[in-house]
């Protein structure tokens, strides 16, 4: 084959083969598209890190033609050879022709084994890849005492729209769920109003407080039975936003990819329905959910995270997710600051360090998370900080809650004088006792006042 021809060739792969990415692999090929080649260079870098065949096999177009780097026939030929590691195919036959056009052959196998070290399969899939594909769903199983359903919103019913609202809460040593806030929802903002409404209604049967319950609820055609469109009037409007939907997916669309995992989720979604007929294996919820995160999809990074996080995996999986967990974090998502700064607050955690906890809840709680501001509080606290570096953060907290009992109680304990602590502490339990919350915490703290 001419090797001219196969520049050629790699060229138009280089446009073809993620036309519509989400972010970073989107982004990287507008860039390219756009002469931007280092910044393409960049991204496709970062992409390859997560084991993305497709950003690797990019940075070998990229490294042959020297565009974004300084131009290699040993590179391309390693980036080629890791990109059929991740199972690309025609990879491999491309490296192959670049090795035979090249004269020193054991320059190109040296530097092959070198990016071995940093990006092969084996090395990549110890960090970032579970032992198991499948999402388990290990977190601790809890009774509930008292559940009220969340209401269908009349405007969704009317319009036949489905969807899903994922939250995290905590629960306290009374069962009652505390702190409630939403990671993510779809269509954005339709059904939050109904969780949010009914999750303070919700007990669950302990003695122990919990932290970072994760839910995600469905709102699907079984639960609003009263919908004025029947599936049978829907399907042929189904059926063709959702062929656009499985292109983009397909093609690497990292946001379409974990929507569809959140789909394909539930049975009881008309949309889910219709993708099993193209996503029929089992637990392709997981192998999509894995698929977005390495597309650099934050929230997918973050969702994929918490599952290896909780429940009972091995130390493997556990070390897996905190990757991912790293991932989101780098990324400005602050729920995973808010996590990530959580777990290193875990002193019976091999990776225990306070310091790197109090920084990346000072991160989340920097972008408003109020959950991590008020854990940056406790934090503080215990670690004696001085209380004027506390105070304003706590004052953040109350601007956006300014009754909130766990706040008000480390506002009293932080107040020198006596009269004016107690008196806090008081409100602080008049305001756990007006949203049914535990008082144990606040009633041991006002007994050592007396």
């Amino acid at each position: 084959m001419n090797f001219n021809r196969l520049i050629a060739i790699l060229s138009m792969c280089l446009v073809l083969k993620s036309p519509i990415v989400f972010a970073d692999l989107y982004s990287a090929t507008t860039a390219y598209q756009s002469k931007n080649y280092k910044t393409a260079f960049r991204a496709f870098e970062q992409l390859a890190q997560l084991g993305n065949a497709d950003a690797m096999y990019n940075l070998a177009v990229m490294s042959l033609h020297g565009q974004g780097t300084a131009p290699s026939k040993p590179k391309a030929y390693a980036w080629f050879m890791l990109a059929s590691e991740f199972g690309l195919d025609d990879a491999q036959q491309t490296a192959q022709l670049v090795l035979q056009s090249y004269d020193d052959t054991q320059a190109m196998i040296d530097m092959y084994q070198t990016m071995q070290k940093i990006y092969s399969y084996d090395v990549t899939a110890k960090l970032l890849y579970p032992s198991n594909t499948r999402n388990k769903k290990n977190q601790h199983s809890l009774e509930r005492t008292s559940y009220i359903s969340p209401t269908y919103p009349d405007e969704a019913r009317r319009l036949g729209l489905e969807g899903w609202v994922w939250a995290e809460f905590d629960i306290d040593d009374s069962g009652k769920v505390t702190d409630i806030s939403i990671v993510d929802s779809h269509p954005k903002n339709t059904f939050t109003l109904s969780i949010i409404n009914a999750l303070p209604h919700w007990k669950y049967l302990t003695s122990a407080p919990i932290s970072n319950r994760s839910l995600t609820y469905h709102f699907t055609t079984y639960k609003g039975k009263q919908y004025d469109k029947s599936f049978h009037a829907q399907k042929l409007e189904y059926q063709r936003e959702i062929t656009k939907h499985i292109d983009a997916a397909e093609q690497g669309n990292g946001r379409i990819q974990y929507y569809i995992s959140q789909w394909l989720s539930s049975e009881e979604y008309n949309a889910s329905k219709l993708l099993k007929y193209h996503w029929r294996e089992p637990h392709a919820d997981s192998a999509l959910l894995l698929a977005s995160a390495k597309n650099n999809y934050p929230l997918a990074q973050y969702k994929l995270a918490t599952s290896l996080l909780s429940g009972s995996n091995s130390a493997e999986d556990q070390n897996v997710g905190l990757n991912w967990l790293h991932k989101a974090a780098e990324q400005d998502l602050a729920v995973a600051q808010y996590r990530l700064g959580l777990s290193y607050l875990q002193k019976t955690a091999q990776h225990y360090a306070p310091n790197q906890g109090i920084k990346w809840l000072t991160r989340a709680a920097t972008l408003q998370h109020f959950r991590a501001i008020i854990a940056l509080v406790d934090a503080l606290i215990n670690a004696q900080v001085s209380p004027a570096k506390i105070i304003p953060w706590l004052d953040k907290g109350l601007s956006q809650d300014s009754t909130h009992p766990t706040l008000l109680l480390y506002k009293s304990k932080l107040t020198k004088e006596p009269s004016q602590a107690k008196r806090l502490a008081n409100q602080a339990r008049e305001a756990a006792l007006s949203r049914a919350w535990s008082t144990t915490s606040i009633d041991a703290f006002i007994a050592s006042l007396n």
